[in-house]
């Protein structure tokens, strides 16, 4: 036991290194077949077959960019190196237009927005970061929503803290797997058709993201029907 306790810390060195190296390589070529498939799709005819072949193929590749971005992320958190580049937000106003680009995500599903925000909470924090965070939780709240059901959204002051509550409608996730939703690669089996969706994650890194700016990221409560998320991050008034 004690000689696996000693070279435990140096593979899981390896392993990191080896996932930011990894993903690091990708960006190239990544890249450059993301170009290569936008100039293909715009020189090919419209409604063509070819097209729409294009079409599917850039959206998996910037499926994948987006995976090894977080991977990425992951890596340098582990490693304790996820810098964040803190600039002045009001994330009031920056939670109002996260949420409008999540209406017209969800304008096919139905779904009612029931919103109470309070204006003016201004924090420090990586933008590109905390709306990747955000993202992350505004999307889980649609993919796991139902037909007609409801997102809510709530951000106030408490406490010297920008509190935001992020509810959904929906199956809710199962008791046994609560508290496990956070680890990496982790995905809860659906329990309306049994199966599994996405890499597992988008939680991981939303919470990694929130404890790099010293925030909390928690399940507030799930059962058959709704599911609630809880972050909190210092406010910082601007003077």
């Amino acid at each position: 036991h004690r000689c696996l306790l000693l070279l435990a810390p140096r593979h899981f060195n390896q392993a990191t290194r080896f996932s930011a190296d990894a993903s690091h390589e990708l960006k190239t070529p990544l890249a450059i077949m993301q170009g290569e498939l936008e100039n293909a799709l715009q020189a090919a005819e419209p409604g063509s077959s070819q097209q729409q072949v294009f079409s599917n193929l850039l959206e998996e590749t910037q499926r994948i960019k987006t995976i090894t971005r977080g991977l990425l992320l992951l890596a340098q958190a582990d490693a304790g190196r996820l810098k964040v580049a803190l600039e002045d937000i009001d994330l009031s106003a920056a939670l109002e237009g996260m949420v409008e680009d999540a209406r017209i995500l969800a304008a096919d599903s139905n779904l009612r927005f029931e919103l109470k925000m309070q204006p003016g909470l201004w924090i420090q924090a990586d933008r590109a970061l905390l709306q990747m965070a955000i993202r992350n939780l505004l999307g889980n709240a649609l993919k796991y929503n139902e037909p007609g059901g409801s997102v809510g959204v709530t951000l106030a002051a408490d406490n010297g803290q920008a509190s935001l509550t992020l509810c959904n409608t929906g199956a809710g996730i199962p008791p046994s797997d609560q508290p496990r939703i956070f680890d990496r690669f982790y995905r809860v089996r659906r329990s309306d058709s049994g199966s599994t969706e996405g890499l597992g994650l988008g939680l991981s890194l939303a919470r990694e993201i929130v404890h790099a700016h010293q925030g909390r990221l928690a399940l507030k409560g799930s059962k058959q029907g709704y599911t609630c998320f809880t972050l909190s991050l210092r406010l910082h008034p601007v003077r």
